[in-house]
């Protein structure tokens, strides 16, 4: 009876692994279109900037910065880089697009900052590919980088 439990562990452990692995592939609507980004999906794992203020599940407010466009971008390229769990995907002036993955599972968000060449804001959308919730993961992501901008 126990090698059959312990086999059914393995067997659910290893599904898990595939299906992780099948669903982490990126997405086909990522990118800046007119000034926008794609809008969240319904499940509580996004936050954008571009959000409507009254859905409070998903908006989180734009970053400002205070400098230069181009250094503003930098820094945010660095910051992420320095994670050790990020990878740069998409790097124009005014656009990047970045993968970071989570430490256990290997889950992968999509983090995408649009930088209009117009204002001193940043606005932000950050993504996870697989699952329901993200336990706000993204936010925080999101809230940790204002903090850093703001040093």
């Amino acid at each position: 009876m126990v090698r059959w439990i312990s086999l059914f562990v393995v067997v659910l452990v290893i599904g898990f692994f595939v299906y992780i692995k099948i669903n982490n592939r990126p997405p086909e609507d990522l990118g800046v279109t007119a000034g926008v980004f794609n809008p969240c999906p319904t499940t509580p794992n996004c936050v954008s900037s571009q959000a409507d203020k009254a859905d409070a599940e998903h908006y989180i407010a734009p970053l400002i910065y205070r400098g230069s466009r181009k250094d503003t971008q930098l820094d945010i390229e660095s910051y992420f880089l320095d994670q050790g769990n990020a990878k740069i995907v998409n790097s124009q002036l005014g656009y990047v697009h970045i993968e970071v993955a989570s430490a256990w599972f290997g889950y992968i968000d999509d983090v995408e900052f649009y930088l209009p060449e117009a204002d001193s804001v940043v606005h932000v959308r950050s993504a996870s590919r697989v699952g329901y919730s993200d336990l706000d993961v993204n936010r925080q992501r999101i809230e940790k980088l204002k903090d850093h901008l703001k040093d």
